[in-house]
């Protein structure tokens, strides 16, 4: 199967993320994880949550590496410039001879730099009973393939937004005041998908003190993030905002936007799009979750109140592929079947500390919401 297809078809959704590994089977008793669909086929539609105005990050960033890679893969970044190449002033030649002045003038190189993707293998897998697929009302089995499907393009995402691998008591920005958690203990030990991956968009700003804090938001508050961004965010084509519901909620109310006077017939208050600040794309994305004031994750969920604005150069994010997307059905004999569905990941990002001249990422913090 055509892995970039796959991810196309594939929308955010409801999905959780793949690695995450439900430890259950599908049977006609169990509530939540397949009874629904012997009564009646009201659950057919979730086949079709894979919302396509969802936008998921990863088809908009340019740096894209190919489909099986090695294991550990080095090569010059893709679609980014590290430096400006410039024509010389040329004067008249009116002296020597062509073999004289053949060499007699400056040397232009053109510079590259080389990025290093080392892949990271994910699994899913889901059991399912002979009496769940004899008695549904829907295809169960085509119903599971979808949501994987689903499940890994929201990974993808997650992991290039919130990857940290820091596994202190302190510092994770996904959780800052206890060590994160490296498995998920109620999913069968399913490894945690942001400490698999380290420096994600969220992590580098952060720890970099690539941020603006933002308080009450104001359309002025996504120029200062292309101010950071420096050079970087001198075309907004080659710009990102990625930001939560919420802190679309208080955008979208914001005068520059709302009003008639300002947006014309693109004011939130007639249509409810969400805005482009400075010709900015902005992608409304779920793993950008409410933070504490300082732009990390507190473990304790009722410290998390304040909203976040992630700002990226989208050609330094350099990604890749190792093994093709692969979903393989084993029959248990006498009970049912399972299906694994893995893949394998990588991606870096190239920035301010990696000999660019500006930071690539800027980040929003402590957004009123």
């Amino acid at each position: 199967m055509d892995l970039m297809k796959l991810l196309a078809s594939a929308g955010v959704g409801k999905a959780v993320e793949v690695e995450k590994k439900a430890n259950e089977v599908m049977h006609t008793g169990n509530t939540g994880y397949g009874a629904e669909f012997i009564p009646d086929e009201v659950f057919a539609s979730e086949i079709y949550d894979l919302v396509p105005q969802r936008a998921r990050l990863l088809p908009l960033l340019p740096g894209f590496h190919g489909n099986k890679l090695p294991k550990t893969y080095t090569a010059p970044v893709v679609g980014l410039s590290v430096d400006d190449l410039l024509f010389q002033g040329k004067g008249e030649w009116t002296t020597g001879t062509a073999s004289q002045t053949e060499d007699d003038h400056s040397q232009s190189k053109v510079e590259t730099m080389n990025v290093t993707l080392a892949q990271v293998p994910f699994i899913c897998e889901v059991n399912i009973s002979d009496s769940q697929l004899k008695y549904n009302a829907v295809n169960t089995e085509e119903y599971v393939k979808r949501r994987l499907a689903d499940a890994m393009a929201y990974t993808v995402d997650f992991v290039i937004i919130n990857g940290d691998s820091e596994a202190g008591a302190t510092g994770n920005v996904n959780s800052d005041d206890q060590a994160p958690a490296t498995t998920f203990a109620a999913q069968g030990g399913a490894k945690y998908a942001p400490t698999m991956i380290d420096h994600g968009i969220r992590e580098l700003g952060i720890n970099n003190s690539y941020t603006v804090n933002v308080g009450t938001l104001a359309a002025d508050d996504y120029a200062a993030l292309l101010g950071v961004l420096g050079e970087y965010g001198e075309r907004p084509e080659d710009c990102l905002f990625i930001q939560p519901v919420f802190v679309t909620a208080k955008m979208r109310t914001l005068d520059e936007f709302e009003l008639m006077t300002n947006s014309g017939d693109r004011a939130t208050i007639q249509k409810g799009i969400i805005p482009t600040p400075y010709g900015v794309d902005v992608l409304q994305h779920r793993a950008v979750k409410l933070t504490e004031a300082d732009g990390k994750r507190s473990a304790t969920g009722s410290n998390n109140t304040k909203g976040q604005i992630l700002a990226i150069y989208k050609p330094a994010i350099q990604y890749g592929f190792g093994q093709d997307f692969q979903l393989e059905v084993v029959r248990v004999p006498g009970y049912g079947w399972r299906l694994v569905a893995t893949f394998d990941f990588a991606f870096t990002i190239v920035d301010g500390g990696a000999s660019l001249d500006n930071p690539s990422v800027a980040v929003g913090i402590n957004v009123t919401v």
